[in-house]
């Protein structure tokens, strides 16, 4: 007949392991059930920008004045555009970077008899960090399509905006001049986001900087959309149209760009 000892012994044993088998199990389940703090969204999209101020390069300069609606016609080519912006999130912390290339070739005009052309590549790149100061994280707001309503967005984000200029210019058959360069300004923004529905919802986003940084004297950012929530291929997305509007006073001496980009964009923003 086994000892009584032995017996209570084999028995704390067992329910020793079967207690700590649970309280594994536990863990295991409200690890599973803790949402990950990262989540990731990448947009790509085509600007239309009109372009309104004065580029030079060398002695010479040249003024423009187009909009978005008639700029095919005063250009040589089509604007060449290549946009996209990545985002990366952790709770309430964030990463962004966000570029614009454009290649603007504007056709010379005849005015009693002087040639006068002017081509243009400016490239933009902003990047920076952002904290979510009102509303649930990126990562609580979830990559999927729950219907569920969504509250409202506010962030503020501080970084710096690098601005790659190109400029070309020619004054009738001899006299021409080019020049190209790059500066960086510090930035500062925020934007809001408003979630009318569980599918649709705005934003606004704003920013300005220079300082007078880096031969940058000013540089502004407006954008306003409307976006809607879907999915392609099983990955949440979400579908933007909107206005986008970017001021630039840049460049010292042989290079100078002071000018307004503004017109409509549409995207197609994926998330993760």
């Amino acid at each position: 007949m086994p000892h009584p000892y032995s017996t209570f012994k084999t028995l704390s044993i067992a329910l020793a392991f079967t207690a700590a088998s649970g309280f594994q199990c536990a863990l295991a389940v409200e690890s599973d059930a803790k949402p990950n703090p990262w989540a990731f969204n990448l947009s790509l999209y085509t600007w239309l920008p009109g372009a309104n101020g004065n580029f030079s390069a060398g002695p010479l300069s040249k003024s423009v004045d187009v909009n978005f609606i008639d700029i095919v016609g005063k250009l040589s080519n089509f604007p060449m555009a290549f946009n996209g912006r990545l985002e990366a999130h952790y709770e309430r912390f964030g990463f962004f970077l966000d570029g614009n290339y454009m290649d603007m070739d504007f056709k010379p005009r005849f005015d009693g008899g002087i040639s006068k052309g002017l081509s243009s590549q400016l490239g933009i790149m902003d990047y920076g960090a952002t904290y979510r100061l009102f509303g649930p994280t990126a990562a609580e707001l979830g990559t999927s399509r729950d219907g569920k309503a969504r509250s409202n967005v506010l962030e503020a984000y501080v970084g710096g905006r690098t601005i790659w200029l190109d400029n070309q210019i020619q004054y009738g058959y001899s006299a021409s001049a080019s020049g190209s360069r790059s500066f960086t300004a510090p930035l500062l923004g925020g934007r809001i986001m408003v979630n009318f529905s569980p599918d649709w919802f705005g934003m606004v986003d704003g920013n300005f900087g220079g300082f007078g940084a880096g031969n940058v004297s000013f540089t502004g950012g407006l954008l306003g959309m409307a976006g809607y929530r879907t999915s392609l291929f099983g990955l949440p997305t979400s579908i933007e149209a909107g206005y986008k509007a970017l001021r630039v006073n840049a460049g010292k001496g042989n290079l100078e760009a002071n000018a307004t980009l503004n017109g409509p964009f549409i995207g197609l923003t994926g998330y993760w």
